[in-house]
């Protein structure tokens, strides 16, 4: 696997790809530093952590399923036509939710 063209793979060390170690332990780091602050509000952090994910997961879900029938990455073995049906379907669901969050987040007023 490459990230911005480092050389990786399941087993990395720092010796074998500092890079993307240095990333994950600076991320890593950097949320214990934030959950470390005296007083910190622990449940809105948890709640605006889980709030960014479920605005990104559509775009992960997509990538994915790019990937995923992607026959030259995949070698020939990509998702059957129901299952793309089912997957698609699915990230139209997520979409359509995550717009809904996005605009009671931005519109209080809107809420039932």
């Amino acid at each position: 696997m490459d990230v911005k063209g480092w050389d990786g793979n399941p087993g990395w060390t720092f010796k074998s790809a500092p890079q993307v170690m240095w990333l994950y332990m600076g991320l890593l780091v950097f949320g214990a530093l934030i959950i470390l602050i005296p007083k910190a509000p622990l449940t809105p952090i948890v709640l605006l952590s889980q709030v960014a994910n479920g605005v990104m997961l559509p775009f992960v879900l997509i990538f994915m399923l790019y990937l995923i029938n992607n026959k030259e990455l995949t070698g020939g073995c990509v998702n059957s036509k129901t299952f793309d049906i089912i997957a698609w379907v699915t990230v139209v669901i997520m979409i359509v939710l995550t717009g809904a969050l996005v605009v009671t987040i931005l519109f209080p007023h809107l809420r039932a």
